[in-house]
C-alpha cells in the first residue's frame, strides 16, 4: 500500500473523528433532557459495573487484527481463514467468561450495593441485563472488526461509525415516545443498535473477505489458537494495570484530598481523551501496514513506517497540545463556570504524558507482530502496576496532588523507554536509527514550537473568546509551517509538494 492509501485511509478516520465527536457532544445533551437527570445517572452507573468487563474486548481486538494483518501479509489466504476462525472462537469464550462475571460479581454488586431509588431499582435490574447483552453482542462483532481493520477498509469503518452515531441521535428522541419504562426502553434501543452494527459487520465481511466463508470448511488449529489466546492474555495483563492505575489515583486522590481535585483530574483526563483520539486515528490507519510490512519480510519497510506513525503522531499531539498548554487558563476559564483547583497544572502534565506515551505506540505494533510479547507486556504491566505505590508514596509525602501526576508522568517516560528498548532489541533496530529517524525531529519540532509560542503568547495574551481564538489560530499555522520544515525529511516535503501540485 503506497503513501495515497494511508493519506485516504487517515483522511476517513479523522472525518469520522470530527463527525462522530459534534453528534455525540449533541446527543449527550438530547439524551439528558428526554431520559431526565436519575435515569440518565442511573444508565451510567449500571454502564460503568458492565464496562469493567470490557476491557477484554480490547485484548482479543489487538490479537484478532494483528494476527489477521500478519496473515494477509504473508498473502497465504489458507492462513488468513484459519486466523479468523480462532478469532471467532476466541470471542466466543470471552464472551462466555463476560456473562459468567456479570451474572455473579455485576448481578451481586447490583442486589447489594447499588444505590438508587427502591421505586427505580427493577428497571435498573432490567437495564443491566440488556447492557451485558449489549456487551456480548460487541464482543462477538469484535473479529469481523478486527478484520475490516486489518484489511485497512478504513472508508466502510468510518462510514459505518458515523451511521451508528446518528442513530444514538434516532434513539435519543425516541425515548420520549416510550410506550414502556424510559431506561430500559432507552437500553433495549441501544441493544437493537449493537445488533444492527454486527449485521452490517457480518454481511460485509461475507461480501468482501473470502476468509468468512472459507473459515467454515477449515478446521480450528489449537496451535495458533493458543498463540492468539496467549497474546490476549499478556495483552489484559496491561489493560488491568491501566485500569488498575487510572481508578486507582483516583482512591489515592480522594484519600489524600477533597473531591475538588478528583473533579480537577476529570477534566485534564477528558481532555486528554479528546486529544488522544487525534494521535490514535492516526496511529490506526498505521498499524495494520506495520503488521504486514514484518509479515513480508520487509525490515526497511517496516521501520520506516514505525518512525513515520511515530513522528507524526507526535506532531499532531504538538500541534492540539501546545497551544493548550500555553492557553490553559483562559481555555478553561471560558469552557466552564466554576474551574476546580489544580486542573490547570493536571491538564498539563498529562498532555505531556500523552505525546511521550505516543512515541512508543509504533513499537508495541510491531512487538505484536513478532508474537513475542510476554517479556514485552510483562515490563510494561510491572511498571504500570508500580505507578500506583509510588503515587500513593508521593502523596503521603508531599502535601500536593501535582506530585502525583509528576510520577505518573515519570513513569510514563520509564514505560516509554523500556517499551522501545525491549522491541528494538527483539526486531533488530539500530539506537542511531531510532534517535535519528524519530527522537531528533521530534526534539527540534518540540523545541522550536515552545519558544514560538513563547513568543506569540506575549503578543496576543489570550483573555477573551477573540483573543484565545487569535492566538490558537496563529500558533496552529506557525506550528504547521514548522512542521513541514523542521519535522518532515526532504522525501516528505517533496511528496506533499507534489501532492499540492496535483491537486491544484
Amino acid at each position: 500500500m503506497g503513501s495515497q492509501s494511508l493519506v485516504r485511509n487517515t483522511t476517513f478516520l479523522y472525518f469520522r473523528m470530527i463527525v462522530v465527536l459534534g453528534v455525540s457532544l449533541f446527543t449527550t445533551r438530547l439524551i439528558l433532557d428526554n431520559l431526565g437527570i436519575e435515569d440518565y445517572g442511573i444508565y451510567n452507573v449500571v454502564g460503568s459495573i458492565v464496562s469493567l468487563f470490557t476491557f477484554l474486548q480490547a485484548a482479543i481486538s489487538s490479537a484478532n487484527y494483528t494476527y489477521l494483518a500478519f496473515a494477509i501479509g504473508k498473502e497465504d489466504n489458507r492462513l488468513v481463514a484459519v486466523t479468523f476462525r480462532s478469532a471467532l472462537f476466541l470471542s466466543f469464550y470471552i464472551s462466555l467468561i463476560i456473562v459468567v462475571l456479570a451474572e455473579t460479581v455485576g448481578l451481586y454488586y447490583v442486589n447489594n450495593y447499588l444505590n438508587v431509588p427502591d421505586d427505580r431499582f427493577e428497571a435498573a435490574l432490567y437495564t443491566f441485563q440488556i447492557s451485558v447483552v449489549t456487551c456480548v453482542i460487541t464482543t462477538l462483532y469484535m473479529p469481523f472488526y478486527s478484520n475490516v481493520i486489518a484489511h485497512e477498509k478504513m472508508d466502510f469503518f468510518a462510514y459505518l461509525s458515523i451511521i451508528e452515531a446518528f442513530s444514538k441521535i434516532a434513539i435519543a428522541v425516541l425515548i420520549s415516545y416510550a410506550f414502556y419504562d424510559r431506561l430500559v426502553f432507552y437500553a433495549a434501543l441501544l441493544l437493537i443498535s449493537q445488533i444492527c452494527i454486527l449485521l452490517a459487520y457480518v454481511f460485509f465481511s461475507l461480501k468482501e473477505f473470502p476468509e468468512t466463508i472459507a473459515c467454515l470448511h477449515c478446521k480450528l488449529e489449537k496451535s495458533l489458537f493458543k498463540k492468539m489466546a496467549s497474546f490476549s492474555g499478556w495483552t489484559l495483563f496491561v489493560a488491568a494495570a491501566d485500569l488498575f492505575v487510572i481508578q486507582g489515583i483516583n482512591i489515592v486522590i480522594n484519600l489524600f484530598f477533597t473531591p475538588v481535585v478528583n473533579a480537577a483530574r476529570g477534566v485534564a483526563v477528558q481532555i486528554q481523551g479528546a486529544v488522544d483520539q487525534f494521535r490514535g486515528n492516526l496511529q490506526t490507519a498505521f498499524n495494520p501496514q506495520i503488521t504486514k510490512r514484518y509479515a513480508s519480510a520487509n525490515q526497511k519497510g517496516m521501520f520506516y513506517l514505525m518512525g513515520c506513525s511515530a513522528r507524526y503522531s507526535s506532531f499532531v499531539l504538538l500541534l492540539i497540545s501546545l497551544p493548550i498548554i500555553f492557553a490553559t487558563t483562559p481555555i478553561i476559564t471560558l469552557w466552564l463556570k466554576e474551574v476546580p483547583d489544580y486542573t490547570d497544572s493536571f491538564i498539563k502534565i498529562v498532555l505531556i504524558a500523552s505525546v511521550i506515551d505516543g512515541i512508543s505506540n509504533p513499537f508495541v505494533t510491531a512487538i505484536g507482530a513478532t508474537g513475542h510479547v510476554r517479556k514485552f507486556q510483562t515490563c510494561v504491566g510491572v511498571i504500570k502496576f508500580l505507578t500506583l505505590p509510588a503515587c500513593y508514596w508521593g502523596a503521603a509525602m508531599y502535601d500536593s496532588p501535582i506530585v502525583i501526576f509528576l510520577i505518573y508522568l515519570l513513569f510514563t517516560v520509564i514505560s516509554v523507554l523500556v517499551r522501545i528498548g525491549i522491541c528494538a532489541k527483539s526486531i533488530n533496530m539500530r539506537i542511531q536509527f531510532i534517535f535519528h529517524e524519530i527522537f531528533w525531529p521530534i526534539m527540534k519540532f518540540t523545541l522550536t514550537g515552545i519558544i514560538i509560542c513563547l513568543i506569540i503568547v506575549r503578543f496576543f495574551q489570550p483573555v477573551d473568546i477573540s483573543s484565545l481564538a487569535m492566538f490558537i489560530v496563529v500558533v496552529f499555522c506557525c506550528l504547521c509551517a514548522l512542521c513541514y520544515m523542521v519535522g518532515l525529511n526532504k522525501s516528505e516535503r517533496l511528496y506533499i509538494n507534489g501532492f499540492i501540485k496535483e491537486r491544484l
